[in-house]
């Protein structure tokens, strides 16, 4: 459950309410008058996959048969026979 903050004590404690949010991931209900105006929470974590679960990942993946992966290889050629070395931009 969120506690409950007013508008103006949440702009005067801001700091240390994000410190809460982030740190003791505390919610807070920000209110104007008796209407509850926005929530604040804790930051969803970021997506993606990690690291230890990427091999079942990519063998889950469902596989090429012979023709596609022959023309996935045609693709792949072709691309790099068009590619100009000159035109990346190395920094």
């Amino acid at each position: 459950m969120a506690g409950r903050i007013t508008a103006t004590d949440a702009a005067r404690r801001f700091s240390d309410i994000l410190s809460q949010v982030r740190y003791q991931g505390l919610e807070f209900d920000i209110v104007r008058g008796k209407e509850v105006v926005a929530r604040l929470v804790p930051a969803a974590p970021p997506g993606g996959v990690a690291l230890d679960r990427l091999d079942a990942l990519v063998r889950a993946l469902p596989r090429l048969g012979p023709r596609e992966a022959e023309l996935f290889a045609r693709d792949i050629e072709r691309g790099l026979a068009r590619m100009r070395p000159d035109a990346v931009a190395w920094d």
